[in-house]
């Protein structure tokens, strides 16, 4: 919901400062269509990255893979611009892979973790792609919307480009922050677990 509002209010900021300025000589109305028509398709970009995403190999995510271990370094910095204060603003999207990633419902499962930590790598992959793509809503061609044409120009598709980095990178960054108390926790899991196949092996 709170995505939902940001970028509502976002594209008619956006349209209103181009129509304040007269973006173009156009009417106003065109800054208006134009940035709710790049609006829709950042999101629909975003869409395909995730999907494009979702259907590669679950072993390139794996949390065997080192690749996506967080330095110390990255910890600090995610520390630096005061991520405890609003990580808990960002809203969780995992409905829509029937996972959530908002708290941990079994702390003593591994598999479960695993499955966590699959998805969490699964997440900050796409949202971290969906900055750069993202600006490719520029090249569209709007017109075939409007039977005339239609361009988004500078001053509105580079405003909804960065505003979709932004409500990309913040997921992205919560996903990064949280995933080593996760490989911790699956450390500690798997422990437990061989503790108790080795006592009922006894």
């Amino acid at each position: 919901m709170l995505y939902l509002v940001l970028i509502i209010l976002a594209t008619l900021l956006i349209a209103l400062v181009n129509i304040l300025c007269s973006a173009f000589g156009n009417p106003w109305w065109y800054s208006l269509v134009a940035s709710i028509l790049a609006t829709i398709a950042v999101i629909l970009v975003d869409g395909l990255v995730a999907t494009i995403i979702r259907h590669l190999p679950e072993k390139w995510f794996s949390h065997e893979n080192k690749c996506f271990d967080v330095p110390k370094k990255e910890i600090k910095f995610y520390e630096a611009i005061g991520i405890k204060k609003w990580k808990d603003l960002i809203p969780e999207l995992g409905g829509f892979t029937n996972f959530h990633k908002n708290h941990v419902n079994e702390p003593n499962n591994p598999k479960y973790i695993e499955r966590f930590l699959l998805e969490i790598n699964y997440g900050h992959v796409l949202h971290f792609l969906g900055v750069p793509f993202g600006y490719l809503i520029m090249l569209l061609d709007y017109g075939i919307y409007m039977g005339r044409g239609i361009t988004i120009g500078l001053t509105i598709g580079i405003p909804v480009a960065t505003v979709n980095a932004i409500l990309c990178l913040l997921p992205a960054f919560v996903l990064r922050y949280n995933y080593p108390r996760l490989q911790v926790m699956h450390k500690f899991a798997l422990r437990k677990q061989n503790r108790k196949n080795d006592e009922s092996n006894e």
